[in-house]
């Protein structure tokens, strides 16, 4: 029960991603704020999916890795936001880094600890 909720805000985590991503923002002027703002974005996003879905790491970082494209593309339609391959990299690591990081806490933390799944 408690891995349902858990997919379920997931599932609001990438429509937050979305929204924020679309909006219009200034961001800060610390250099290179927004690539560190998309890296852990995604980064939490790969590693939330990665433990609850736990046999899917591969497919979760392509996908996140494919939102963060999307999105940039999306921003590309609107008149106050901009497309930026740096952004789509920052992504991409992010969920490299959170799909790594989701495969070291399945392999490592004891079965009590974990989220628990349909097969477990």
């Amino acid at each position: 029960m408690l891995r349902i909720y858990f997919a379920r805000l997931a599932w609001v985590y990438v429509a937050f991603i979305w929204i924020m991503s679309l909006i219009p923002m200034s961001m800060p002027d610390v250099p290179n704020s927004d690539k560190i703002g998309h890296f852990l974005a995604y980064g939490v996003l790969a590693l939330w999916f990665g433990l609850v879905r736990q046999q899917k790491l591969g497919q979760i970082f392509l996908l996140a890795s494919l939102m963060g494209v999307a999105v940039e593309f999306a921003q590309a339609l609107t008149p106050y936001r901009s497309f930026d391959t740096h952004d789509m990299l920052a992504n991409a690591c992010g969920a490299l880094l959170g799909t790594l990081l989701a495969a070291a806490l399945l392999r490592f933390l004891p079965p009590i600890l974990r989220i628990q799944t349909d097969k477990t």
